[in-house]
């Protein structure tokens, strides 16, 4: 693949990623950060919100 066609799929899985954290943040779910490194593996599962 060419080095501009890498560049346009990684800008657009960078812009995919941000409109999905915006909508979930519209609809009032937890954020999760598509975009950040994870250095931390889960210790504690996600907890249901009554």
């Amino acid at each position: 693949m060419s080095d501009w066609a890498k560049k346009i799929k990684d800008e657009a899985k960078g812009l995919i990623a941000e409109a999905e954290q915006e909508l979930t943040v519209l609809e009032g779910g937890d954020t999760v950060d598509l975009t950040a490194d994870d250095t931390e593996p889960d210790s504690d599962p996600p907890q249901d919100r009554a």
